[in-house]
């Protein structure tokens, strides 16, 4: 009868232990989830939801040195996805800002219907839209110009996509030149930053400068004082369209 009860204690305290350790491991990855990090890691699961990029970054028609947005969304295992999104400068800075926030499947598509109601985005492949900004970074590393925003753990969304299978081109800066457009609420550090290093990089008369004319909901809203990215709830691109910064999904 001893043996007995110490084989079912024995069970008990197993059970316990398998119980506990469940416990612990649920806690830490939903403590996980409250990082970026955590959160793509998380992603990596399961395949590329969805992908759309402004239509305007997918024209090289005119050699305008475009601005928009590239979205990607990555589902998570207990039904939420993961949005990052790049905003790609391709007159001169590359990538000028970049995040990733974890939502729920209706905040994305009701945030998706927003921005199709006042400009034309278009469904692309990830490889197209990954060399996409991947070509943007490199082209302007070139004039020592480092993405902006959270891109090195935003850009991990898609670290599977193997973006030399997309075959397509992209057309940089305007007249072949980068050409940084000076937003009103670009910082003097931060526009002597990017000046400097156009000129070192690129050398005099080999870049353009310009200043965007308009209201202060621009772009140019992204910089601090210092010129630093800005947390803030919103991007506002220079035709008004605004790319949400969707707050984290109820736990």
């Amino acid at each position: 009868m001893a043996k007995t009860e110490q084989s079912r204690q024995k069970k008990l305290a197993k059970k316990r232990s398998k119980e506990i350790a469940k416990r612990k491991r649920l806690a830490a990855e939903k403590n996980a989830l409250r990082s970026v990090a955590g959160q793509i890691a998380a992603s990596m699961r399961l395949p590329i939801d969805r992908c759309y990029a402004y239509a305007s970054l997918m024209d090289d028609t005119e050699d305008d040195g475009a601005i928009g947005a590239v979205l990607v969304t990555r589902p998570i295992p207990d039904g939420r996805v993961v949005f990052a999104c790049f905003l790609v400068d391709k007159a001169c800075l590359g990538v000028k800002d970049a995040f990733a926030r974890l939502v729920t499947p209706a905040q994305f598509s009701d945030h998706l219907d927003r921005l199709r109601s006042r400009s034309k985005l278009i469904k692309c492949d990830p490889s197209v839209a990954k060399k996409l900004v991947t070509d943007a970074v490199q082209w302007a590393a070139q004039f020592g110009l480092d993405p902006l925003g959270d891109y090195e753990r935003t850009s991990r969304i898609w670290h599977d996509v193997d973006e030399s299978q997309c075959e397509q081109t992209f057309r940089f800066g305007r007249n072949g030149k980068p050409c940084y457009i000076q937003g009103p609420h670009d910082s003097p550090q931060f526009i002597r930053r990017v000046m400097e290093s156009l000129s070192q990089h690129a050398g005099e008369g080999n870049y353009e400068s310009t200043h965007q004319i308009g209201a202060p909901e621009g772009i140019e809203a992204l910089f601090d004082a210092e010129g630093n990215p800005m947390e803030q709830d919103e991007m506002v691109l220079p035709d008004g369209d605004k790319i949400l910064r969707i707050d984290h999904a109820d736990d």
